[in-house]
């Protein structure tokens, strides 16, 4: 049988509603998902952030048994975390692996010949490095393949030069593509060796990877079926290329990109997967801790733009989520904030009857009803910020084991407070003692919904 086609996820208008949790028919447990969002090399900061929540060292954790999440849900650097996590049974095992490739395999250090994403071609410096010069044969074969690239490239490039009628400053501006001169062989190969889709096909985890649709300007959602069964490895190649740095990935005859362009923390799919407890990675630092250039300067101004956007969509998901959680109470005639939500979100006030619902033992809303969870999404970030717009692709063996320490060492001190989780209050539907939240847990009593800045 086919897996079902990737769904091409059409935010509604208004753009509040990216997360709307539909109640499933028998909501007997919570899952627990773990949501990585992209980044370049700060995805080795969720490795650190991994490692502690794993391990149960985290403050909210304490008289708990450590996270066990069946969900993963990734978008570029993200979506390889979360595909190598999502094919192994043994999460705890597979978090120490995946650190384990992030410091040998995907670090630049003096024993490798370069980093484990990408390579400059021609990179004059390779010769020059002990780790490539180990192996003399594959610089040789890298620089013939790099010679004929570079003929081709001019040849196509030429070519669309002489029969283009548009004017020449236009010719000669699209003429340039500075992706060309990057070659992101090593990820494939990275892939290839680590990615098993036989074992992530038996998998019992959930796996969702976002591309952004290059042509048509749509985030699209795929599922481990589409990985396994598929397209392979090439979603994850689609969801790490950053436009303008490595060339688009066909996938069903579509050129795709960057999953972070578009949806660069994926909280949807993991809430449609059946997710109530979400652990949200995001790699940015808040856009006011970012500092300004002492002069403006084009690449400082693209990235600080990226930035904000990629915020205000996050912020926007979590606060729809705080708005939920307030209109759940309200339905159910157990809470407060009836009010806020209806001036901030009207268009969701509708169809709730949750307490009735509830009350009842029935798990299947009225006709023309939807049912909502409460999320509890706790929010982990970098609290130091970049201090160049290109360090993202800084992999050496240095900032890798920095990011994975830092995310360590932060998340063993979370506040959820500080971080503006959406935590739900004790009245707002928590499951029973008995019941697995995901965690194996009781959901911690919190006195109000952290609501996001």
């Amino acid at each position: 049988m086919q897996p079902a086609a990737p769904r091409r996820f059409e935010p509604p208008r208004g753009g509040a509603r990216a997360i709307v949790p539909a109640m499933p028919p028998d909501p007997v447990t919570s899952r627990s998902a773990v949501v990585l969002s992209g980044g370049g090399s700060n995805g080795a900061y969720e490795i650190g952030v991994l490692k502690a929540l794993y391990a149960g060292n985290v403050p909210f954790l304490h008289g708990r048994p450590p996270l066990r999440a069946d969900i993963f849900t990734g978008t570029s650097v993200g979506s390889y975390n979360a595909a190598f996590l999502a094919q192994h049974e043994d999460v705890v095992r597979a978090v120490d692996e995946l650190e384990a490739i992030w410091r040998q395999r995907i670090a630049a250090s003096l024993d490798s010949c370069g980093n484990g994403i990408y390579r400059l071609r021609p990179d004059p410096v390779r010769f020059l490095d002990p780790g490539c010069l180990r192996n003399p044969l594959r610089l040789l074969a890298e620089a013939a393949g790099d010679a004929v690239f570079w003929g081709g490239y001019a040849l196509a490039y030429g070519q669309q030069f002489l029969a283009s009628d548009a004017p020449f400053q236009d010719r000669m501006l699209q003429s340039i593509n500075v992706g060309a001169a990057i070659s992101r062989q090593p990820l494939e190969s990275l892939l290839r060796e680590t990615i098993d889709l036989d074992r992530l096909r038996r998998s019992p985890n959930d796996l969702a990877v976002v591309v952004s649709d290059w042509q048509n300007a749509k985030p699209v959602i795929y599922q481990k079926a589409d990985l396994a069964d598929r397209l392979g490895t090439e979603i994850i190649l689609a969801s790490t290329a950053i436009p303008g740095v490595f060339a688009p990935v066909l996938l069903d005859g579509v050129p795709c990109v960057d999953g972070g362009l578009l949806m660069n923390t994926p909280i949807k799919p993991a809430v449609d997967a059946g997710a109530v407890v979400l652990h949200v990675i995001y790699t940015d630092p808040y856009i006011s801790e970012i500092p300004l250039p002492p002069l403006p300067n084009t690449v400082s101004a693209f990235s600080r733009l990226y930035g904000v956007l990629v915020a205000a969509q996050f912020n926007a998901d979590v606060r729809h989520a705080a708005v939920i959680n307030e209109e759940i109470a309200e339905a159910a005639g157990r809470g407060a904030g009836a009010a806020a939500a209806a001036s901030e979100l009207p268009a969701v006030r509708a169809h709730r009857a949750v307490g009735a619902e509830r009350a009842e033992g029935r798990g299947r809303a009225a006709a023309g009803e939807h049912l909502y969870r409460p999320l509890e999404i706790h929010r982990y970030r970098p609290a130091k910020a970049h201090s160049a717009a290109t360090d993202f692709l800084d992999f050496s063996a240095e900032v890798v084991d920095q990011l994975i320490e830092q995310g360590y060492r932060e998340t063993l001190v979370h506040d959820c407070e500080h971080a503006e989780c959406v935590i739900p209050t004790a009245t707002e539907a928590a499951p029973r003692d008995d019941e697995d939240n995901g965690m194996r847990s009781r959901r911690p009593p919190a006195a109000d919904v952290r609501r996001q800045r």
